[in-house]
């Protein structure tokens, strides 16, 4: 018996390997989780509570429960300014990564050409890849001059996160509307991947779906409100997509979880500022304390920090791992070189100070 020939496409993440290791050394500095470290705020936790209370665990309608589908569409006219959106555009799915599943399944067929913003969020090239699409890059420095050679192909998507995981980065509204124009052009479906999007600590972010209707959106709520293993997510897009995408979901995810559905309206309204100014401390404080030991920007958003390095990636992961206990993830699995490694700062500040500090040590002992 053998697996499908996909099957060798796709291999282990090396961000859960980076997990596994840190469950294996007593006391780790662990500065490779891309989750949260508050607890889920207790009104989402009671609204979950109350719906099980209630009896609210059967099927819901595949595309979502109304009121959080209708919650959805009001959160990106008045928060997002999509001025379009209502309830029926809007698919209700169980995280990010079954958002792209179910946008890879609809949308891409063998040999398709595909472009995504670097560095980029692991599962994109690798699932990518998997359908048979053939995957190019641009960095997210790029200038709308630097888009030009892909305006004479035919691209089936387009796809970016911002704020970005690994970076922070948060793509400028020029580089937005250059995305936006070239999607035009070419005739690909335009993906903004919006996870982390309270995580604006400059104010810089802005949603191209304000502008640029056709685009699809992702917004999710494991990130924002530390829901990670509830997994509930939405897409917004065009009605077609959206219709083609909850006929895929009906026999594949079915729906998200009823439960955490009715704790998603709650989440909508919960005040995450004080979680948010938090991270923005913590964001400062790492860019303070490291910028004369590595080349370094300050991250825009999201609560990560994609470190330049001194050695290649993975030596500079096994030398943190033994002469500090801290554990980093390897910048090559986010774009094509070996010269970073992703830091998460969501965490406490003690072990932050901790990891930090070791962060100082290993600069020297690698130089």
């Amino acid at each position: 018996m053998q697996l499908s020939q996909k099957m060798s496409r796709i291999d282990s993440s090396p961000i859960r390997k980076a997990f596994e290791l840190a469950r294996s050394i007593e006391n780790p500095i662990n500065f490779s989780i891309g989750q949260p470290h508050f607890p889920c705020p207790a009104p989402i936790v009671e609204a979950m509570k109350q719906a099980l209370d209630e009896g609210k665990t059967s099927y819901t309608l595949t595309a979502g429960i109304p009121e959080l589908r209708e919650a959805i569409a009001e959160k990106y006219r008045n928060i997002n300014n999509i001025s379009y959106a209502t309830a029926d555009r809007v698919l209700v799915t169980s995280g990010i990564s079954s958002s792209l599943f179910l946008l890879f399944n609809a949308l891409v067929d063998p040999g398709d050409e595909c472009l995504i913003v670097s560095p980029y969020f692991l599962m994109y090239p690798s699932m990518l890849g998997f359908y048979g699409a053939k995957v190019h890059t641009v960095h997210e420095s790029f200038k709308d001059s630097d888009l030009k050679k892909w305006e004479s192909k035919k691209l089936k998507l387009i796809l970016f996160s911002t704020p970005s995981n690994p970076t922070g980065k948060i793509l400028s509204k020029e580089q937005l509307s250059a995305l936006a124009k070239l999607a035009e052009t070419t005739g690909a479906y335009l993906i903004s991947d919006e996870i982390y999007e309270l995580f604006d600590y400059d104010h810089k972010f802005t949603s191209i779906g304000a502008d640029y209707e056709k685009t699809i959106t992702l917004s999710g709520f494991s990130k924002t409100y530390n829901m990670t293993g509830l997994r509930l997510s939405s897409i917004l897009s065009p009605l077609d997509v959206t219709k083609a995408l909850t006929t895929l979901q009906q026999y594949t995810v079915v729906c998200a979880p009823a439960p955490v559905q009715w704790a998603g309206i709650t989440a909508l309204q919960t005040d995450m500022s004080s979680y948010i100014q938090d991270y923005k401390e913590k964001r400062d404080f790492v860019f303070d304390e490291l910028k004369n030991y590595y080349e370094i920007g300050k991250s825009d958003g999201a609560f990560y920090y994609f470190l330049k390095v001194p050695i290649q990636d993975e030596d500079f992961v096994k030398k943190a791992v033994e002469l500090e206990k801290l554990i980093l993830v390897p910048g090559y699995i986010f774009c094509e070189d070996h010269s970073h490694v992703r830091l998460s700062f969501a965490c406490d500040w003690e072990q932050l100070k901790q990891g930090v500090s070791a962060l100082q040590r290993l600069s020297k002992l690698t130089n």
